[in-house]
């Protein structure tokens, strides 16, 4: 399936549109001051001898928060070289495109269309869009310009891309390397049980256990589909997927490995047992079902990397100059070489402050974490990306797309006959327990009282069935629904006594126990330095409080291998793959000169896959507040 000149247009248009319309939006109010104090037309860079102006420049910085995230240290330096290579892209692309011919009536459709989505269309409205586009910096005369660039962009890359097909190789091998993404999805026959509470459902569970049919306790006790034994699907089971069952529900069904009855479930009102009768895995569909589709994303892929390549080329090739009196930095050292393609720093300042973590986290306090660690990390990431693409020539299929989408296509491909036999799947769990573990929580309600005989008098009153919160008013107790807490949650003295002790007891007909009275001494005393000669005496200092606390507590506990074993394969999988793709990589490099010329610091090497990377937020989170800043 080929798409035609004009669907292909009309995304284009689509594209070119949501950039307009994001650029106006995220704009700050300040730059209309700019346009109205300053000199628009002061240069700021020259670009193949067209002057790009300060105020053009501040728009662009104005388009995202990240250029101004950091505004002294190499991390500053980093993001005003990102900023000076999206000017000096767009700039490029801007010159490219100039000789498109774009007619005012196009231009006028697609202003009075921006005007209509932001609510200032018509007559009436002219002030408030001239205070909107004004926000921006623009007049609409000026803005009119803008709209024609971006129609010019849009026509510019419909014209790269007219002419180009992927043939019968280019499909197989796009659908070969991307088999993932033709797959059916995963779905299980099953019966379901639903009632109201967990009681219900332990009970439920209970008979099925003892050796009645699930269907016909299902008949029995269920809410839902009673008629038919619980049948999911249909008046018999039939294969299902996720969406037959409320999220958690699918959560726990999906995550098991072999046939069996799930723990009673909580979920969308009611408690669920599913009896997972068997699984039906994800397969890959055949090539002749998806054909079509797999046509239409080779395609894409193939029409990306034709413009990908040609702004690098243009952006290559372009003479470049700080004007007069300008301290943006135009220069773009190599960072490193690896074979016949260099990467140059402007490759990794986007490929490092456009990561969505980092840019979520970056900051003054985390700027010395991220160039330190994330920065030359990256860098790894990006010779390895290189050298994949580089090596992805001398491997069987015939790979299309941009350069990530190579690389990455390569990596799948030499990791492709990965695999995780029971043993090693058996050794990953055991050696990761923790991961498997579920910490002890507790559904607790707190009573506070001032007198110790009210606490008792309280807690006999629930153990002869009384309501808890009836009971407390009852006893002049303060009633609190603390809800599900964790260890370290609540004070040290209630915190030891819901989690390692058992000096509870249980509650008639009630999953929940009442425990002993607990006494709370009084911590907040006047300080020394506080106090005078006239401060209250020992007899005003604050009480002891009794504490009863009603709770239905659930022990620590190792979810079992076979509840987890589809999680516990998927790691060793990737494991796997990584240490495979780590092993081709050095391949390369014996064969392929790697050159890096920034200083790397000690990064840890990755891959593409894996989790070789940790986590720019985790980590990010993690930094001292305190300490030094680039700032």
């Amino acid at each position: 399936m080929r798409l035609s000149r004009r669907t292909n247009t009309i995304i284009l248009w689509i594209v070119s549109i949501g950039l307009l319309v994001g650029m106006v939006i995220t704009f700050t109010p300040t730059l209309g001051a700019i346009g109205g104090q300053t000199d628009t037309s002061v240069p700021a860079l020259v670009v193949d001898g067209e002057t790009v102006t300060e105020l053009e420049v501040a728009q662009v910085r104005s388009s995202s928060a990240v250029f101004d995230a950091v505004r002294e240290g190499p991390v500053a330096t980093d993001l005003e070289r990102l900023l000076v290579a999206t000017v000096i892209e767009q700039e490029v692309l801007r010159q490219a495109a100039a000789s498109q011919r774009v007619g005012a009536g196009q231009v006028r459709a697609e202003v009075n269309a921006f005007r209509e989505r932001n609510g200032v269309d018509g007559g009436a409205n002219d002030q408030a869009y001239l205070r909107l586009i004004g926000g921006a910096g623009y007049t609409d005369a000026t803005f009119r310009d803008y709209v024609r660039e971006q129609l010019q962009i849009a026509a510019y890359r419909e014209e790269l891309v007219a002419d180009v097909t992927v043939d019968d190789v280019e499909i197989e091998a796009f659908y070969e390397a991307n088999p993932q993404n033709y797959q059916t999805e995963p779905q299980v026959v099953a019966r379901q049980i639903v009632v109201e509470d967990v009681e219900a459902a332990e009970a439920a569970r209970a008979r099925v256990q003892a050796g009645e049919a699930f269907a016909d306790v299902a008949r029995e006790v269920s809410l839902e589909r009673a008629e038919q034994g619980g049948a999911v699907g249909g008046e018999t089971p039939q294969p299902v997927g996720r969406p037959a069952f409320p999220t958690e529900v699918a959560s726990a069904v999906f995550a098991r490995t072999t046939p069996g009855v799930t723990p009673p479930i909580q979920a969308a009102g009611g408690v669920y047992l599913v009896d997972v009768e068997s699984l039906v895995p994800a397969e890959t569909r055949p090539l002749e079902e998806v054909r079509d589709q797999v046509e239409a994303d080779a395609l894409a892929a193939k029409r990306n990397a034709v413009i990908e390549a040609e702004i690098e080329r243009l952006v290559a090739e372009a003479e470049v100059e700080a004007a007069e009196g300008s301290d943006l930095p135009v220069d773009d050292p190599v960072a490193a070489r690896v074979g016949d393609r260099e990467i140059r720093t402007s490759d990794l300042v986007r490929a490092t402050y456009t990561n969505p973590q980092i840019r979520q986290s970056l900051g003054p306090q985390t700027a010395t974490l991220i160039f330190d660690f994330f920065r030359p990390t990256i860098l790894e990431q990006l010779v390895d990306g290189a050298l994949a693409v580089q090596g992805a020539e001398d491997l069987e299929p015939t790979f299309v797309g941009s350069r990530d989408q190579i690389a990455q296509a390569a990596l799948d491909y030499v990791s492709r006959d990965a695999e995780a036999d029971d043993e090693e799947v058996r050794a990953y769990y055991e050696d990761n327990l923790d991961r498997y573990t579920v910490p002890a929580s507790a559904d607790v309600e707190r009573v506070d009282f001032a007198s110790e005989a009210d606490a008792r008098a309280f807690r006999e009153a629930l153990l002869e069935g009384d309501d808890v919160e009836a009971a407390a008013e009852a006893a002049n107790g303060t009633y609190e629904d603390v809800g599900v807490v964790q260890r370290g949650t609540l004070e040290t003295a209630l915190d030891v006594s819901l989690f390692d002790t058992d000096a509870y007891a249980p509650l008639a007909n009630d999953p929940r126990e009442v425990s002993d009275v607990l006494v709370l001494a009084p911590t907040e005393f006047p300080s020394p330095s506080d106090a005078s000669p006239s401060d209250a005496s020992p007899t005003d200092a604050p009480a002891e409080t009794y504490v009863v606390l009603v709770a239905e507590r659930v022990e620590e506990r190792v979810r079992p291998l076979d509840e987890v074993r589809a999680d516990a394969e998927a790691r060793v999988l990737a494991e796997e793959r990584q240490a495979l793709q780590r092993a081709w990589l050095d391949e390369l490099r014996e064969t392929i000169d790697v050159e890096v010329l920034v200083d790397t610091g000690t990064p840890t090497p990755s891959v593409v896959e894996g989790e070789a990377l940790p986590s720019p937020t985790d980590l990010l989170e993690d930094a001292d507040p305190d300490a030094p800043t680039t700032d």
